[in-house]
């Protein structure tokens, strides 16, 4: 798809903070990683998912979704690493992409709304990074144009591109989120229910 934006969602870790494999833990009656796709596939963006740890078990769970995969041997490198796996095959499958909207498969309250506001940002101020903020807090959802991929195909560490984020510190623009809450915890995940629970609650009324 020529001139397009292509959401990276990375899905590799292993989830030494969660216990178990949280890619797979029950959200709303789903494995997490197959809601926060779907989520990214209704945003009408290609989805690449990066798959690592317990990768067949993870990829089983998204049969049937219009994503690629792509299985990253090396993630126990860190999230830097996934990122430049994903952007290895962005640039091999969609070669006229013109950002990379990278989305963490923990973060499965992210709003369509976010998604939309970035996209449409994106369409008229194509050179800008654009960047989600919870809590005060910068970080993913964030949408890299173009001339950051080469930077970004040979990222490594453990800190994802906060460090790109900060380089580009000039050309950042900030989008609220308000279902920006990452699993890393049991804890986190109960929150999240909880939150999924009161909303859905809310719309039957």
């Amino acid at each position: 798809m020529a001139g397009s934006v292509v959401i990276v969602l990375l899905a590799a870790g292993e989830g030494r903070r969660f216990g178990s494999v949280k890619q797979l833990a029950d959200v709303d009656g789903e494995p997490m990683v197959r809601r926060s796709a779907r989520r990214a596939i209704d945003s009408g963006a290609p989805v690449i998912v990066v798959t690592g740890a317990d990768a067949e078990r993870v990829e089983d769970a998204l049969t049937g979704l219009a994503v690629h995969v792509v299985r990253h041997a090396a993630w126990a490198e860190g999230m830097g690493s996934s990122i430049a796996a994903g952007i290895r095959e962005l640039r091999r499958h969609f070669p006229h992409a013109t950002g990379a909207l990278l989305c963490l498969a923990d973060q499965p309250m992210i709003e369509q709304a976010l998604f939309e506001a970035m996209l449409t940002r994106h369409r008229v101020a194509g050179d800008r990074v654009l960047a989600s903020e919870h809590d005060d807090v910068m970080g993913p959802p964030v949408l890299f144009p173009r001339d950051c991929f080469e930077a970004l195909v040979d990222w490594s560490g453990a800190r994802g591109a906060h460090a790109l984020l900060e380089h580009e510190s000039a050309r950042v623009e900030r989008f609220s989120s308000h279902g920006g809450i990452d699993v890393d915890t049991p804890d986190d995940l109960q929150r999240v229910r909880a939150a999924i629970g009161s909303t859905s609650r809310e719309t039957s009324v």
